[in-house]
């Protein structure tokens, strides 16, 4: 089993992060033009005074080689299924790709600390767990470096998105 956690900095504050985070043409151009990956597809977004609950389908762009890269080849997807607490400001998710099944866990919690200014810590608490012998560890690391890259990749994309529309989401 693999934890990460993740602190990036976003130039905004956090409740108008999570109102883009659920934008769905913000989603589409994160995935689309932050991660260089195909589109997803919202398959679930449904909202009340106490929570977001949505759910998206993905395939990824990995760098996967090796032995994991001949097992995952070109076809991963996954499904996140996740739901936003609007009294704690936290996102808890799970993804299970289309490969793995229930053999590959990720899943954790996002929130936003809010700093100085019109900033904001994005701070991620990830566990990825498989359990498929003699290769799991190698997936899980798999993961972890595409995490390592992805999450970065969407923080400098949100940054340049929103100093070019100061107003978006404001």
């Amino acid at each position: 089993m693999r934890e990460c956690d993740i602190s990036l900095e976003i130039d905004c504050r956090p409740d108008r992060f999570w109102r883009l985070y659920f934008d769905d043409g913000f989603t589409h151009d994160s995935f689309v033009h932050g991660l260089g990956w195909e589109a997803p597809m919202i398959t679930e977004l449904r909202e009340d005074e106490l929570e977001i609950v949505r759910h998206v389908s993905a395939v990824p762009k990995l760098e996967v080689g090796g032995r994991v890269g001949k097992l995952i080849g070109d076809k991963l997807g996954y499904r996140e299924q996740g739901r936003f607490v609007r009294d704690t400001g936290e996102f808890h998710f799970r993804h299970q790709t289309n490969i793995f099944g229930d053999r590959l866990e990720l899943g954790g919690r996002m929130w936003g600390d809010a700093m100085t200014g019109e900033r904001m810590r994005w701070r991620t608490r990830l566990t990825i767990h498989c359990t498929i012998p003699a290769i799991g560890g190698l997936i899980e690391r798999a993961v972890e470096h595409n995490v390592d890259k992805s999450w970065p990749a969407c923080a400098r994309y949100w940054n340049r998105w929103l100093a070019e529309h100061p107003e978006a989401g404001a």
